[in-house]
């Protein structure tokens, strides 16, 4: 049995995908003379929970052979640019090929943009026209730099519709309605485009696009009301210059005190995260959440206002959930790199599930590693160095 074909023995991942760019790349033993056949047999394998390695046999015919690392990193690069093509939209609730610009094709133009204020947030974290983030790369968790262009980049809006965050890109941050709803659209957006990109090639299942599409329908509704107020936001300040940024957004299972809390069937309540710097001694992190969802995360502000523990408190928010999370370099050296492994760790923990199949090779039960203490902090990850 060639290496490759053991990512079919995995039900989150779209093996097609890797399997279209080995024909298109001749990865493999691939080719498009033997693609058709291969995938048919591919998809009358024995589900996952009965299969045999002697199932495999009968690829023998097509002389298959194992893909190297090389050849791994190739793919996964191909993937990953595939994903990002195919997911290019504009969230605007007015975008349509009549309101953006349009190619030749009548396909929308989706230009680059920014979670995070390329001329602003990342240009007073910038060293020598570069930042710091960190990434897991061949199952290793390391510090990644890369040039402040480049940064925080997504393909999320045409350049009609990128518009609608002119109040906190050319406006400093004076804790308006509109502004402290923008963040939170902002990281709502590129939280979810990201899981569209990788939702080519990773199931995520019909619960997550419901959630996508349920939280969008409120922002969107909001938008076209210029109805700001749906938007609750906590605000904290830093009395110090944090060469931090961030912007996302997810879901909580516990709060700080370890009680669980409890979700909706209807959709995935989220709350929405933004870290930036302001001016040379104040750093702002704002908590927000749709107010219909007060009830879940109102207490979530009153316990890191009553804690007292602001730095170690956002430190893991951030470090367990935020991977669109940017630094100084420098900074990152001194106060950050130390704490890579046990990044890797709590984000494994916090982020990855494990499940059991039934015969059919669907999720009969699903089971969460997050401990219900992680918030505490236990491993002592600190992103505030001074």
């Amino acid at each position: 049995m060639v290496n490759f074909l053991q990512i079919t023995e995995h039900p989150q991942i779209n093996h097609e995908c890797f399997f279209e760019v080995m024909r298109d790349f001749r990865k493999g033993g691939l080719t498009p003379v033997i693609y058709k056949d291969f995938i048919e047999i591919v998809k009358n394998l024995p589900s996952i929970y009965e299969r045999k390695r002697s199932d495999y046999d009968i690829f023998n015919k097509f002389n298959l052979i194992n893909v190297t690392e090389e050849d791994n990193s190739i793919i996964m690069k191909e993937v990953i640019k595939r994903g990002i093509e195919r997911s290019k939209i504009c969230w605007h609730p007015k975008a349509s090929n009549t309101n953006c610009k349009v190619d030749k094709s009548g396909r929308i133009i989706v230009s680059a943009a920014h979670s995070l204020q390329n001329n602003g947030v990342l240009s007073k974290i910038v060293e020598n026209g570069h930042v710091m983030s960190y990434t897991f790369d061949k199952g290793d968790f390391e510090g990644k730099e890369l040039g402040k262009n480049h940064a925080s980049i997504f393909w999320g809006f045409c350049n009609t519709h990128d518009a609608i965050f002119s109040p906190i890109e050319v406006t400093e941050y004076i804790k308006t309605e509109e502004q402290n709803f923008l963040y939170a659209y902002r990281g709502f957006v590129v939280s979810s485009h990201k899981k569209l990109e990788v939702s080519s090639w990773m199931n995520y299942g019909e619960q997550s696009d419901n959630d996508i599409k349920e939280n969008k329908k409120i922002f969107d509704d909001a938008i076209l009301a210029n109805d700001f107020s749906v938007i609750e936001t906590e605000i904290f300040e830093l009395p110090l210059f944090y060469p931090i940024a961030a912007s996302s957004s997810f879901y909580l299972d516990f709060d700080f005190e370890g009680n669980e809390i409890a979700h909706s069937e209807e959709r995935m309540e989220d709350v929405f995260i933004t870290l930036f710097p302001s001016g040379v001694n104040k750093t702002y992190f704002l908590l927000s959440y749709f107010k219909q969802d007060s009830h879940l995360y109102k207490n979530l502000g009153d316990q890191l206002r009553k804690r007292d523990n602001l730095k170690s408190d956002i430190s893991m928010l951030i470090a367990a959930h935020v991977e669109n999370v940017y630094f100084n370099p420098v900074y990152y050296k001194i106060f950050i790199e130390k704490h890579e492994d046990d990044l890797m760790k709590i984000m494994h923990e916090a982020q990855m599930d494990y499940a059991s199949l039934d015969e059919n090779d669907q999720i009969k039960a699903q089971i969460s590693l997050t401990p219900n203490n992680y918030l505490t902090n236990p491993l002592k990850i600190n992103f505030f160095g001074y």
